[in-house]
């Protein structure tokens, strides 16, 4: 069951309804090829097309990345959804999303909840942004336009600000502030005592990429307290780590861009937004990026450039996040570096010397390659072999973590004029043991058990072969206990194609098997695939059964046979009659 609570049969409508060939072809590219549909993959860079597309079973794969699922794994994927979001997104494109609603109208539901907070989280809003046109806080206003920021980018942004005295009690009612304080705008340290987390900050609500707001971060007025900011607490609806600030403006525009420039601060985005630099501005919150935030910025973007101070700290950072990069860098997407004067930071340097010359440091960003070899060789001159030896011992693991060829082949071309080894083979041995970062789901051994679930998986009309006999029976083969329950599933919903079978298996164990053994290419003909399916199904039947004779007539000439045992080698010898018939 999923923990949505929304009911099977709801999902496996919307599947049937939908057709993965439309639903992708609305976002990439997709043309026809014999049986089934490619395209470049958009899960990984690559110049032919490894993506496949097949309309019978409604199941999408990469022959390069491994890439695979359903239309809700491909919304999950590619949109960055949850299960829930997709299962929405879908309701909506078959015309389902009252029906969809209409699951969550019990207040101890995820959906309701979700909107009941966000609804809040609009009302938190208006009262900051209200708070901050106030006469009271005129200070806080002109302390804004001080630093250049206009009434109408305050009111895009929907720029507030929180009073020092508690005014958010007097206007939430109290099951308003139950949310607030699991939200941590108001934090509960006994019933007598509560208080506003955000104090005298200004406050910057944080859009996801529809525009509903999940959290907020406040800054302080003035440096004299820390932290500087604050975030809001994490909750269901709000995680940290994968919070974009900016994201909302990029897909209000468009959210293809060709390049996508990181900051560290709300103010940055703000004011480089103003300047109306031509590349769109995000940052995420707190001192390093993640993993989550990488690839859902490469999803839009091929470069990523990652705006740091000059100072030491600043060069820290960006190590920091070139090293989580690096597994993301294709021969398509790459990450480069600005890094600022000492002491400045883009909101500062962009007030200073103007759009025109922010933009040419945004031209002349370094590379992530430059970057790592002027780090890597600082304080080492490379003139004796043990420097030589030291400087390819550190920089070669970096190189084996990006995954992009191209890329690899031009840093071991680097690496080799650093150390005086211009001979690529020789160079090439060093990523001999080179770990690969997807398994290939092709290199599975194919046992005959593995064969018979794929075959049946990716045609599920062919439990109609299988004898009674063989259904009523549990094979003590490793495997075919899998085999039977997809055989009795496949009996029980003769209607399901591949697709709504795998779903009603995602959330156990068995979906990953399943899911595995659905790429595998059999190399069957179309017209030989029932011959072979029940070819191995019976054989296998038959080693059994020959298997089991041996033991009982074995266990005869030594000590005998009970009355039970007698019948069942009566039955296996007809058994075994009928079949070499």
């Amino acid at each position: 069951m999923n923990k949505w609570k929304i009911p099977q049969s709801f999902i496996n409508e919307l599947l049937l309804q939908t057709n993965i060939i439309d639903l992708i072809n609305s976002k990439i590219e997709l043309k026809r090829k014999g049986s089934n549909y490619q395209s470049l993959c958009p899960f990984h860079s690559e110049k032919t097309p490894s993506f496949i597309v097949n309309e019978k079973k409604q199941f999408y794969y990469c022959f390069g990345c491994n890439a695979h699922g359903n239309a809700i794994d491909f919304l999950i994927d590619y949109e960055k959804l949850n299960f829930l979001d997709s299962i929405e997104q879908l309701s909506i494109i078959n015309g389902q999303n009252d029906i969809f609603k209409s699951f969550f109208i019990k207040k101890n539901n995820y959906l309701f909840k979700k909107n009941i907070f966000f609804e809040l989280m609009k009302k938190v809003k208006n009262f900051y942004q209200k708070n901050l046109f106030s006469k009271n806080n005129y200070m806080i206003l002109n302390y804004l336009k001080n630093r250049g920021v206009k009434n109408d980018i305050i009111k895009l942004f929907n720029i507030g600000y929180s009073n020092e005295k508690n005014n958010i009690f007097l206007n939430f009612k109290e099951a308003e502030k139950k949310i607030l304080i699991k939200s941590g705008i108001i934090i509960n340290k006994n019933k007598e005592k509560n208080y506003e987390h955000f104090r005298n900050r200004i406050m910057f609500p944080i859009r996801n990429k529809y525009g509903k707001i999940s959290g907020f971060g406040g800054r302080l007025v003035n440096n004299l307290k820390k932290p500087k900011y604050l975030n809001s607490s994490e909750t269901d609806f709000f995680k940290k780590r994968e919070q974009i600030y900016g994201i909302y403006e990029i897909f209000k525009k468009n959210k293809n861009t060709e390049i996508i420039l990181v900051v560290e601060g709300y103010f940055d985005v703000i004011i480089l937004y103003q300047f109306n630099i031509k590349y769109p501005v995000v940052a995420i919150l707190g001192t390093s990026i993640n993993e989550k935030q990488i690839q859902y910025l490469f999803k839009i973007s091929n470069t990523i450039i990652y705006c740091y101070d000059g100072d030491s700290a600043g060069r820290i950072a960006a190590w920091r996040t070139l090293i989580i990069s690096l597994t993301y860098i294709e021969d398509k997407k790459n990450i480069k570096f600005i890094f600022l004067p000492k002491g400045h930071d883009p909101d500062s340097i962009i007030r200073k010397e103007g759009k025109e010359k922010f933009e040419k440091r945004i031209e002349q960003s370094i590379c992530f390659s430059e970057f790592i070899f002027k780090k890597l060789s600082k304080n080492n001159s490379l003139t004796s072999l043990s420097e030589k030896s030291k400087f390819s011992s550190l920089i070669i693991p970096l190189i084996k973590k990006i995954p992009g060829k191209t890329i690899q082949f031009y840093l071991l071309q680097m690496l080799g004029s650093k150390i005086g080894i211009l001979e690529i083979n020789q160079l090439k041995k060093f990523l001999k043991n080179k770990d690969k970062t997807y398994k290939n789901f092709n290199i599975i051994k194919k046992t005959p058990i593995r064969i018979l679930i794929g075959l049946l998986i990716q045609n599920p009309e062919l439990f109609q072969l299988v004898p009674l006999e063989i259904i009523a029976t549990n094979l003590n083969i490793s495997g075919f206990s899998i085999f039977l329950k997809l055989l009795r599933f496949c009996i029980k919903n003769p209607s399901y194609n591949t697709m709504q079978i795998l779903e009603m298996f995602r959330n156990f164990k068995i979906g990953k098997i399943l899911k595995k053994l659905t790429i595998l290419d059999y190399m069957v003909e179309k017209n030989q695939t029932k011959k072979m399916f029940l070819d191995i199904l019976i054989k296998i039947y038959q080693q059994q059964l020959e298997k089991k004779l041996e033991k009982l007539i074995s266990k005869e000439r030594k000590i005998g046979l009970n009355t039970n045992e007698k019948k069942e080698l009566w039955y296996i010898n007809v058994s075994l009659s009928k079949i070499k018939k």
